[in-house]
């Protein structure tokens, strides 16, 4: 019988760390981002705090860690759906029912996260970090649109396309936020429907090309 092979000390430290975090996805999930303990945490992975420390710097820096791979997972799912879409309505329809059916099937997911910006808000480091990871939903949001539009035949200037991915950004937390009060009065199919609309009105302005669009940003950008 072969014998096992010996983890090397990145093997070993990797594992741990991947404990820990599903053990935090868990605690985080049952008593919200500041009841949490670390102590709970490590206790619940099989370590001891020092396990924690020597991983991450602090119970928002785990935090941070879990929120990113909530983020890779969710723009790969985005960006899958945008691919396999037949038409620029499916793919605008597709990205926004995932994350409704993801936020219904995660109820405990939002709640986290909005106590876990509340607590970043007032602190500089976590703040910044969080806001960068942000950017990148933003970002991936804003190509898909300049795709879309590509699609239709229309050109979007980045600055456009980039103003667009803070609204629909801003847009699915904002029901996010509406489901939370109200889980049956805010329709799964709701934000789908925003982006389709949004689309058609991008294929409007493809089909009138006397309008331009970096104008209006300017104006925007100006006021």
């Amino acid at each position: 019988m072969a014998s096992r092979r010996r983890l090397t000390r990145e093997e070993k430290k990797a594992q741990t760390r991947a404990r820990l975090l599903r053990a935090a996805d868990h605690v985080f999930a049952e008593r919200g981002f500041f009841a949490a303990s670390v102590d709970e945490i490590a206790e619940r992975a099989g370590f001891t705090m020092g396990a924690v420390y020597s991983n991450f710097e602090s119970k928002g820096d785990l935090f941070l860690a879990l929120f990113e791979e909530h983020l890779v997972g969710q723009i790969r799912g985005y960006l899958e759906l945008f691919e396999a879409g037949e038409t620029v309505e499916d793919q605008s329809r597709a990205g926004a029912d995932r994350w409704m059916l993801y936020l219904r099937e995660h109820p405990d997911y939002f709640p986290v996260f909005l106590e876990f910006a509340a607590y970043a808000a007032r602190e500089p480091r976590m703040r910044d970090a969080l806001a960068g990871r942000l950017a990148a939903f933003r970002q991936a949001f804003a190509g898909m649109v300049t795709r879309g539009a590509a699609d239709l035949g229309l050109e979007l200037p980045s600055e456009v396309a980039d103003q667009l991915g803070i609204v629909i950004n801003a847009l699915g937390n904002g029901l996010a936020l509406e489901k939370l009060a109200n889980p049956d009065g805010v329709p799964d199919d709701l934000f789908g429907s925003f982006m389709a609309l949004l689309f058609r009105s991008l294929a409007s302005y493809a089909q009138r090309p006397e309008l331009d669009l970096s104008a209006a940003s300017s104006e925007t950008e100006s006021r």
